[in-house]
């Protein structure tokens, strides 16, 4: 990838502030995702974010596999998370950019899958431009969709060190070296904000620029 938007699910973990300072060292914009239950334990964490010019997207209230929820349960994790998100940008005093989505583990309902965009799209949801990723399979999986889904995953979820990220990371080392701008998946709960560190400074040191990922929003 020349040009890779970072976007980090599953956030505030206790540790979003020290990972935040790692990004605003490298200069490296984000958009966290963020769960419900997370707002609301560490709403200040949250806050450090946006203060620090980084983007909030909603991420559910629970984190649970949407084929699992029905239409009225997927309708109020998205309010509940919503509200919450609110208070944190009115706390902050910065001005919401706009409604962003992702279904956690890329669920996107199954049966449900319809009655969901359509409630997205009701709620006022938007989706990165498809026509600035260049993926045909992106476009035609996800164009018309109101959630973000990805296009690089280096499954840091399943590595407890910089080694094992490596070796996530040589296993993509095709699309890594693609001349394609990525959506990349990253997750903020379960990773140390060194692991954040080594994994950013792995894509710099390839020479990957990295862009606000608000800056995909139709």
């Amino acid at each position: 990838m020349t040009t890779a938007y970072l976007t980090i699910d599953d956030a505030p973990s206790p540790t979003l502030p020290e990972t935040v300072a790692v990004l605003e060292d490298r200069e490296v914009p984000a958009l966290f995702f963020c769960e419900g239950r997370r707002l609301a334990e560490y709403p200040d964490h949250a806050r450090t974010a946006l203060e620090a010019d980084f983007h909030l997207g909603n991420h559910t209230h629970s984190h649970a596999h949407a084929s699992d929820l029905s239409v009225k349960t997927f309708r109020e994790e998205l309010e509940r998370t919503e509200v919450l998100l609110e208070d944190v940008y009115d706390a902050a005093g910065v001005s919401r950019p706009a409604k962003l989505f992702r279904f956690p583990f890329g669920d996107k309902g199954g049966e449900h899958a319809t009655a969901f965009q359509d409630r997205l799209a009701a709620g006022g949801f938007v989706s990165p431009d498809p026509d600035l990723i260049d993926y045909e399979w992106y476009r035609e999986d996800h164009g018309t969709d109101r959630d973000w889904f990805w296009t690089v995953d280096v499954a840091d979820w399943t590595v407890d060190s910089p080694a094992e990220l490596d070796t996530e990371l040589a296993a993509s080392a095709d699309r890594l070296e693609s001349s394609a701008a990525d959506i990349v998946l990253f997750h903020d709960a379960g990773n140390a904000p060194e692991l954040v560190a080594h994994f950013v400074d792995r894509l710099l040191e390839r020479g990957v620029e990295f862009e606000d990922p608000v800056s995909l929003v139709v």
